[in-house]
Formats: C-alpha cells, sequence, structure tokens
C-alpha cells in the first residue's frame, strides 16, 4: 500500500467582513489550497468583540459551531470566492493556526501559530495576560506594519488582490468635486467634523467606484487604506491626508513607494501621484507573480520555524 504523504494542515482565522485584512487572510487560505495543503477560514462572528481569552471564545463561538456546515465561500469574486469556510475550528498537532493581530492571544489553543501582523494594532493584555505567544511565528504584511521586538528580521509576506472587473476607470472625461475615505481614520483628532463631499466608507464597492469616477479627488484620513490605489486607478487624484507634523516618510518604509498617491497637497506630492499613474498599474499587473514568491515564503517561515516541533514525518 502506498503511503500517505504527510502535509501541515492550515486553520485561517479571519474576522467577518470582506475588504482590507480579511481578503489576503482568504487569499492566503486559497493559495495554501492550491499549492496542496488542507486549508480552511474560520469565519469570527460579525458585530462581536474579539474574545480575549479562550474562554470567552468559547462563551462567544462555541454555540454557534455546526461540524456539518462546511462549504466554500462565494461571497465574492476574486480572493474570497474558492475558499473552504469551517463552522467548526478543529485543530490537531499537524495544523497551523494564523491569527492576524487583532486576535487576542490563542482561543484555539493551537500548538502551532503564525501570527500575521495585517496593520498597526497591537493588542494589550492585562497583567499576567500577553495577546502574543513567545512561540508564535510573527510576520509582518508591510514593513510599516512590523514589530520589531517579535519580528526583528522583518520575516514579511505580502499578497494582493485587485478586481480588474470592478476597480476600473470608465470616465475619461469631466471630473468635478471631491470624495472622502475616512475608515480607520477616524480616531484622528484633526479629522474635521464634516467634508466637502462624499464619503464613500458605506457605499457598496460597486458604488465606490462609481464616485471615484466622478471626482477629480479622492482625500483618505486613513494613511494605509488599499481604497487609496483604487481611487489612483479609477482617475483621480489620490491624496492621503497626512496626520499633523507628519509627511510621506512616516508612512512608508523600505522599497514601498505608494505609487499613484500623494501625500499632502503640494505640488510635489500631486506631481508624483501624477507622474507614477503608469507604474502603478505595472505594480498592480505583477500581483500574481508577486503572490506566488510570497506564499512560497510564507511556507519557507513555516517549515523553518515549524521544523524541530511538528512531526517528523511532515512534507513540507
Amino acid at each position: 500500500m502506498e503511503k500517505k504523504i504527510k502535509k501541515p494542515k492550515f486553520l485561517i482565522v479571519s474576522p467577518h467582513q470582506f475588504w482590507g485584512g480579511p481578503v489576503v487572510l482568504h487569499l492566503l487560505c486559497r493559495m495554501l489550497a492550491d499549492y496542496g495543503y488542507e486549508s480552511k477560514v474560520f469565519l469570527l462572528r460579525p458585530n462581536v468583540r474579539y474574545p480575549k481569552s479562550r474562554q470567552e471564545f468559547l462563551q462567544q463561538y462555541l454555540p454557534f459551531m455546526n461540524k456539518s456546515s462546511e462549504h466554500k465561500l462565494d461571497i465574492q469574486e476574486g480572493a474570497v470566492k474558492g475558499c473552504e469556510l469551517t463552522n467548526w475550528p478543529y485543530v490537531d498537532d499537524d495544523t497551523i493556526v494564523v491569527y492576524p493581530e487583532v486576535i487576542f492571544g490563542n482561543p484555539l489553543a493551537a500548538k502551532h501559530v503564525v501570527r500575521w501582523f495585517l496593520g498597526a494594532t497591537r493588542l494589550k493584555g492585562d497583567a499576567g495576560e500577553q495577546p502574543y505567544g513567545k512561540d508564535d511565528l510573527f510576520i509582518c504584511y508591510r514593513e510599516i506594519f512590523n514589530d520589531y521586538t517579535l519580528n526583528p528580521t522583518c520575516r514579511k509576506v505580502t499578497l494582493r488582490h485587485f478586481n480588474y472587473n470592478l476597480y476600473k476607470r470608465t470616465n475619461y472625461g469631466h471630473r468635478e468635486g471631491s470624495c472622502f475615505i475616512i475608515r480607520k481614520g477616524h480616531i484622528r483628532a484633526d479629522l474635521p467634523e464634516t467634508v466637502p463631499g462624499i464619503i464613500v466608507d458605506n457605499l457598496p464597492d460597486e458604488e465606490k467606484v462609481k464616485v471615484m469616477n466622478q471626482c477629480e479627488y479622492c482625500y483618505s484620513f486613513d494613511t494605509q487604506t488599499f481604497y487609496s490605489v483604487v481611487a489612483a486607478v479609477c482617475g483621480c487624484v489620490s491624496i492621503v491626508v497626512p496626520e499633523p507634523g507628519k509627511k510621506r516618510a512616516d508612512y512608508v518604509a523600505g522599497n514601498d513607494k505608494r505609487l499613484g498617491i500623494a501625500f499632502g497637497t503640494s505640488p510635489e506630492e500631486i506631481e508624483f501621484a501624477e507622474r507614477t499613474q503608469k507604474e502603478l498599474r505595472e505594480w498592480i499587473d505583477s500581483f500574481d507573480v508577486n503572490n506566488h514568491e510570497n506564499v512560497r515564503k510564507f511556507l519557507a517561515y513555516c517549515r523553518e520555524h515549524f521544523k524541530g516541533r511538528m512531526d517528523s514525518g511532515i512534507v513540507w
């Protein structure tokens, strides 16, 4: 009888939303499955606070888990479509659980944990409680999101998804007015009470694209959102509004140039945003090759970190 190859399994824990960080979590899940690994998404329930302990996790989620509810996640085109969704997050000794940085601790009690910093948020525990495990594998999505205390070598995995059928420029003629992105900028002290234009945050993506194809400018108070890229692709002059006293260098690290985007309204920044539009499109066209390179890098990080901690018969 032919011996079955034993591979690690992956469980991706994702917030219940379909933009931003969760999209790349779903993309990782789908690409790992394409590489032959058993990989599933455990989608957290919406409108609940993230649990701060295993007990709290079970109190919130156990009544809603169902072993028979496993299906393909087809909520939107692109990254989410085709992922395997599980409502029963079974974790054994061969399972690697991937948590984003917003999940406190290790509520699934996994022996092997990857902590993927998809944003700048850092949780803080109460006395005696640690939000992240000392043996976790820490990686960041972008260098600007890294925590060098936890990830001193800056292990980085960057996956990008772009829906060409949705995010596109349709208006090459007259434009007027401005639209605004608030998102994570809602906590900023310098956020004005009113803005002279449409706030696109709560619009469906189809409506966001429609508005961005009508407006001449798009201003974002969220300094890291990918919707600034979408605005540029749709033909807006895409402007990130820096926090007081800050400039581009405070938000961009390493080789991340933020093509097609101005930080502030200086002539130099506006010129940069307009001049690098073509490079922005070329960068987007490189996503597929980049994603495959980064999934292979993710697997290499896992193999290196968990090599002596998992069954010696595991094949990567």
